[in-house]
């Protein structure tokens, strides 16, 4: 796992996860923010956009959560079913939302994303009554205008509060909720091509242009959020958590796919679909108790979790307009005019077109034997169901499937900053229910379940400083789109097998230097396809290599200067999955500074990063592109 704490995020100067996917070691960008509206990296070589929120998982989408309300991130490796139910087998984010205070915050941010992305940021938190026994936090944020790309403009409102209430020493009570809205004009798109065996080179790109007519083709989500938190230290050996989270996101875009032609290019799949509502509840209720039998000690933990993700949309959910001709260039793809299918706001009516749940009862035990010797062993019986219906209610296609997935991991620490692991995991997650953009829309795909074995270990080379190394392998049936003319089918075959080392080295190396780095090797490839073509191939937009490392070094004899750098490697992908299109290998580079001062009596922070310094020209993910030179600074003022 790793964690990013927030003055970390603070000092990324970022809106979105974009930044911190990049910037952490082992997360790959799987497309930037505004392609999706939610942010999407890939760990382990397998795509996320679930999330999890203080520790409960939803099955929607990330989109609603923002930078400016979270504590900190934790980017978990590896199955993280086990806990967490149904999930996504390579890794997971666990977004952990700022709590209340008990002294008294005033922090005001100003600042700007790049280019024209002037924002606003309060923080506020105290205690309200004299004994503390219901504390307060608060975060108000507003963001607008241009991004470095040419007329894309995003613009973002976020009001988020938290209280606590302390109803005894022992039992605490903690309510969140929060509004956010979210709009980006000219998003980003992702790229086709019509020729098998060519995908067009980045340098033949400009990174500073979406290439899709940025006055019609837009992403909107707005977003409401409700949760409740309950601990009650029963006794010694007894805790017991529940909590229970519901998030309400209605999204809607317009869409225009740039495509790589023998002649020029062309937009294909135009479509506008109209506003749905994704509403999402999860909860859970856990049991924790410490206690020994004989010498042995146990950290055991025993509960049900479960999460609801309900899709309310109209009867007519979107609506497709002719691919345009394919002799364009590439400005005349920035300057099409909207198709006048979209005019109509003749949606019919709104009903609930599919409902997913997903129910666990878990069980978990954390065994110490003795200094040297220690296992988690754990097993979680989880349920999924999806039901899919029609605009009259009708029932017309479901599935309902139950497994028991254990979790085994055998703990040996050969001296005290040693520390050994053998763990073997399962875990099954829903299968996809199609989307509007492909041919077989509404159809939901199988269950999946995933398997990961995986040997590590973890050196504190100091009392500052982990090193920490892993060897996994992967196995999770195949899902994906065969990107076929004129509408592409999202399908299910063969199995996905990945398997890889990484190496992270995190911490201080000195008192004035403190680094983030590491790497991973990585061979996916497809496996027991129906489709000969398919068998023995890697799997689209995943990279075999990748290498990071960000570092802050504090000036001596500057007192509250410091400089701050990276340098990020993504290996080579194919776009296709016949590996036919290849995509190069990229490196980019970021630099800046931080200096802390106070004026007159106000402790203040001015932050400057400079993202992509040599403006590298390259593809995010198989099919995005990725971003131009970005300058961002800020102000933070602590009253």
């Amino acid at each position: 796992m790793t964690v990013i704490p927030q003055e970390l995020i603070e000092n990324s100067i970022s809106g979105d996860m974009d930044q911190i996917y990049k910037m952490n070691p082992v997360t790959q960008t799987a497309a930037t923010t505004s392609v999706y509206g939610t942010p999407y990296a890939v760990i382990r070589g397998f795509g996320t956009q679930t999330g999890i929120i203080d520790g409960l998982r939803l099955s929607s989408t990330s989109s609603g959560i923002s930078m400016e309300e979270l504590e900190r991130v934790e980017i978990l490796n590896g199955l993280s079913g086990f806990m967490y139910g149904a999930g996504n087998v390579g890794g997971t984010t666990n977004y952990v939302l700022k709590r209340p205070t008990y002294k008294r915050l005033t922090n005001l941010t100003l600042g700007n994303y790049g280019n024209e992305q002037y924002y606003a940021h309060l923080d506020l938190g105290d205690k309200i009554d004299e004994k503390g026994k219901f504390a307060y936090r608060l975060n108000a944020s507003y963001q607008d205008g241009e991004t470095s790309k040419d007329d894309q403009n995003v613009e973002r409102k976020l009001i988020s509060g938290a209280i606590d209430w302390n109803v005894t020493d022992d039992f605490q009570l903690q309510l969140e909720a929060a509004y956010q809205y979210y709009r980006a004009d000219g998003r980003e798109q992702s790229f086709y091509s019509d020729i098998p065996n060519v995908w067009p080179d980045a340098d033949s790109l400009d990174m500073s242009k979406t290439y899709v007519p940025n006055d019609w083709v837009y992403n909107e989500t707005e977003t409401n959020r409700v949760g409740l938190n309950a601990t009650w230290n029963i006794n010694d050996i007894f805790t017991l958590r529940s909590a229970y989270l519901y998030k309400k996101d209605t999204r809607e875009h317009t869409q225009a796919f740039p495509t790589f032609t023998t002649t020029g290019w062309k937009l294909q799949w135009m479509s506008k679909v109209n506003p749905s509502d994704y509403i999402a509840q999860g909860a859970y209720t856990y049991l924790d108790s410490e206690f020994n039998t004989g010498s042995i000690k146990h950290k055991l933990t025993m509960g049900v979790s479960g999460d609801i993700l309900e899709q309310k949309k109209y009867e007519k959910e979107s609506f497709w307009a002719s691919t345009t001709p394919s002799n364009l260039t590439l400005d005349d793809l920035l300057n099409y005019s909207m198709p006048s299918e979209f005019n109509t706001s003749d949606y019919g009516k709104k009903y609930k077109a599919n409902k997913s749940e997903n129910t666990n009862i878990v069980i978990g035990d954390d065994i110490t034997f003795n200094e040297q010797w220690s296992a988690l062993i754990g097993a979680n019986y989880t349920t999924i169901g999806t039901k899919v219906f029609n605009s009259t209610g009708k029932e017309t296609s479901k599935y309902d499937k139950s497994k028991l997935t254990p979790t085994l991991s055998l703990i040996y620490k050969p001296f005290e900053d040693l520390t050994t692991y053998v763990t073997y995991m399962e875990a099954l997650e829903k299968g996809t229910i199609v989307g509007s953009t492909y041919k077989n829309a509404g159809e939901i795909l199988e269950p999946l379940k995933s398997e990961q074995y995986e040997i590590g270990a973890k050196y504190s080379i100091s009392e500052n400083l982990l090193l920490s190394s892993s060897i996994f392998r992967i196995e999770k049936p195949y899902e994906y789109s065969n990107k076929a003319l004129p509408i592409p089918t999202y399908v299910q075959d063969g199995l996905r097998i990945h398997e890889g080392i990484e190496l992270t080295l995190t911490g201080k190396i000195t008192d004035n230097l403190t680094i983030m780095t590491g790497g991973t090797l990585l061979d996916p490839k497809i496996d027991k396809s129906n489709d000969p073509k398919l068998e023995g191939k890697k799997p689209t937009g995943t990279a075999t290599k990748m290498a990071k490392i960000y570092a802050e070094y504090n000036i001596p004899q500057i007192s509250g200067l410091t400089l701050t750098g990276g340098a990020y490697y993504t290996g080579s992908r194919f776009a296709d999955n016949t590996n036919l299109q290849k995509i190069d290998a990229y490196t980019l580079f970021d630099a800046g500074l931080r200096y802390k001062t106070k004026l007159d009596k106000y402790s203040t922070t001015f932050n400057l990063n400079v993202a992509n310094l040599t403006d590298e020209n390259y593809w995010a993910s198989s099919d995005t592109l990725g971003n131009p030179r970005n300058i961002a600074f800020s102000m933070k003022m602590e009253f």
